[in-house]
């Protein structure tokens, strides 16, 4: 027998051996098993790992399906009480999609600012380089990046207050509106200028509905106006010239009541 032949042969005795072994220890345990169960006809009481398991495994994914159930259920009855109602529903699906769009625009200028700011923070903590080309590289990056910060701040600014003027204007109108409706109002208002006014509203109406002007019209218009404020000039001189000649009548009436008064007292003399 070869040497080979002799190795060959302990290796199987030591295969053999092992799994007698094995089957030894699998037979303990079998039976450690088994005790611990107790006996086959007795119910065992769950482990909490086997709880948490089972929980885990079971009866969470069940409830989240629920929910999601009834999540699609309301949406889907939402939906139809907005087909019901379809002003209100376009109203609310523009005012949504500002809502949305508003919600990106500030997350992505958000998320412009703080990359920003961790830029700024790098390039103020990094030391500047002893090249100069480098450090002109590197203080050109810091410029632009405040530059950038400015802008975005003025930006955000300036949408912040274009957001805020609608909101002031219709509560401004709503307190006018309160005003209105909770107090009593007087209009004390000349009948002259309420005059003036509708002829200058009626006039800027004639301008604004009739781009092309008339120029014969305006002329004849003008004349009639001219004419009449001599008519009106020429009556007020007749009339000055009567009451005149009236004075002047009065006076010579007088003067000949005079005259024969004194020539009667004379003949009595």
């Amino acid at each position: 027998m070869s040497a080979r032949d002799r190795r060959d042969d302990d290796l199987e005795d030591r295969l053999d051996e092992l799994e007698d072994v094995l089957s030894d220890l699998r037979r303990d345990l079998r039976e450690t098993e088994r005790d611990r169960r107790g006996p086959p006809g007795a119910p065992r009481p769950p482990r909490l790992s086997e709880l948490v398991r089972f929980t885990e495994q079971y009866t969470i994914p069940t409830i989240i399906a629920l929910l999601e159930t009834t999540i699609t259920s309301l949406e889907l009855l939402q939906g139809t009480l907005r087909l019901a109602d379809p002003e209100r529903s376009v109203a609310e699906g523009a005012a949504s999609a500002g809502d949305r769009l508003a919600t990106v625009r500030d997350g992505a200028t958000a998320g412009l600012s703080r990359s920003l700011a961790e830029l700024r923070t790098a390039l103020s903590e990094a030391d500047l380089p002893e090249d100069a080309a480098s450090k002109s590289i590197v203080a050109d990056a810091r410029d632009l990046t405040a530059e950038i910060e400015s802008r975005i701040d003025e930006t955000r600014r300036a949408a912040d207050a274009e957001r805020a003027s609608p909101s002031d204007g219709n509560r401004r109108g709503d307190d006018a509106e309160s005003d209105t409706d909770g107090a009593v109002q007087i209009d004390v208002t000349d009948p002259d200028a309420e005059g003036e006014d509708a002829d200058s509203r009626d006039a800027a109406e004639d301008v604004s509905t009739s781009p092309e002007v008339d120029v014969e019209s305006e002329l004849e218009s003008i004349k009639r106006r001219v004419g009449e404020e001599d008519a009106s000039d020429t009556g007020d001189e007749e009339g000055a010239d009567d009451a005149g000649d009236e004075d002047t009548g009065d006076g010579h009436g007088s003067g000949t009541d005079r005259e024969e008064t004194g020539e009667g007292e004379s003949g009595a003399d």
